[in-house]
């Protein structure tokens, strides 16, 4: 049985990023027309951070919930083929794409070090596959540890090395403002900057009664930390004009409020709708390829500058949440489709896979 909540946290936040990247192509097409709002508008962009963060939160959320004791023989090997496998073919052709737009011309060489760049690196938007592994190694090295350790103290230092770490790359010593470096900059990637998500997600999943039951026994708080934190990373976003990115120590709170606001709303649902159910099921596809549709945006961009700008990010959304589920859904349908764009999740047990009760998950 699965925990219905997963699927719709999953989809929103799935969705979110996807919303946050076509907005951004948006606002740089309509720049002219937007210049006394592209401010503000871009203020709130940073509502939608909580998306990587909570993404990446259900990865140990859902290994918690499923080998608290430890991974299974082989555990590796199996997420290595259906999700490690593909984030190497699309750092491949994230290469070559970038590469021959970058440089005319480019040769194997210059392609092969975007290419190793990528996969060591995470310079490219599958960077967040990197993370997760990294939950899983730490996984498989901790969990003994944390079962025996007081979350309390387990928390509260995590959260501390999180925050430091995210201050002194985001404030104190921020990536360059332009190049390739500034678009996925490598310290998105180790663990240090996800630490107090990977903690937080163990106990969370480890204890799932217990934690569904104290966020709706403190769900006011819950509201309020949503608020509160929600109205002050905006400004913050406003008054300094720094980066819109979920890799900020301000951040942390406001994501993992709306983490804990979506579960406690979500576990009310007596079943999952149809269309949030298959878009989780795509979301690996659609985070892992939406990025390269974005595309079509230089390739309409006379038609979105001159649309409304509501119409033209709906247009994009679509184009770039529809475009990777038809593709996954192509490429699922040959026998190794999937090496190449992720695995479609099935659940196992559909007629009681979005029950109310909580279960056991894979």
């Amino acid at each position: 049985m699965q925990i219905k909540e997963i699927f719709v946290i999953r989809c929103l936040s799935c969705l979110s990023v996807v919303l946050l990247h076509v907005m951004s192509m948006v606002l740089m097409i309509q720049e002219e027309s937007l210049a006394s709002a592209a401010h503000t508008v871009d203020a709130f962009r940073t509502l939608l951070m909580f998306s990587t963060p909570a993404f990446i939160f259900i990865s140990e959320f859902l290994l918690a919930r499923s080998y608290p004791e430890g991974v299974p023989a082989g555990f590796l090997k199996k997420r290595g083929k259906v999700i490690f496998v593909p984030f190497l073919f699309i750092a491949a052709v994230d290469a070559i794409l970038m590469k021959s737009v970058a440089e005319e011309g480019a040769g194997f060489v210059s392609v092969m070090g975007k290419f190793l760049e990528n996969v060591f690196l995470g310079n490219f938007i599958g960077y967040f596959i990197l993370v997760i592994f990294q939950f899983y190694i730490l996984h498989m090295l901790l969990h003994r540890w944390l079962n025996k350790t007081s979350p309390a103290w387990v928390l509260s230092v995590s959260f501390i090395i999180n925050a430091v770490y995210l201050g002194y790359f985001s404030i104190l010593h921020p990536p360059a403002s332009s190049g390739l470096d500034s678009i996925f900059p490598f310290f998105w990637v180790p663990f240090p900057g996800w630490l107090f998500y990977f903690c937080l997600a163990f106990y969370c999943g480890k204890e799932y009664r217990r934690f569904l039951a104290l966020i709706n026994q403190y769900r006011y708080a819950v509201y309020f930390s949503a608020a509160v934190s929600a109205i002050l990373i905006v400004a913050v976003s406003y008054v300094s004009g720094g980066s819109i990115s979920s890799k900020r120590p301000d951040i942390m709170i406001y994501a993992v409020s709306i983490i804990f606001l979506c579960f406690h709303l979500f576990s009310k649902l007596n079943k999952v709708p149809a269309m949030v159910m298959m878009i989780s099921n795509y979301s690996f596809s659609i985070y892992l390829l939406h990025s390269y549709f974005l595309i079509s945006g230089y390739l309409l961009e006379s038609y979105l500058r001159s649309m409304p700008l509501p119409a033209a990010i709906l247009l994009l959304f679509l184009i770039c949440t529809l475009g990777p589920i038809f593709v996954s859904w192509g490429c699922n349908h040959f026998r190794y489709g999937y090496l190449f764009v992720g695995k479609v999740y099935q659940p196992k047990h559909s007629k009681r896979s979005t029950a109310a009760s909580p279960g056991r998950t894979v």
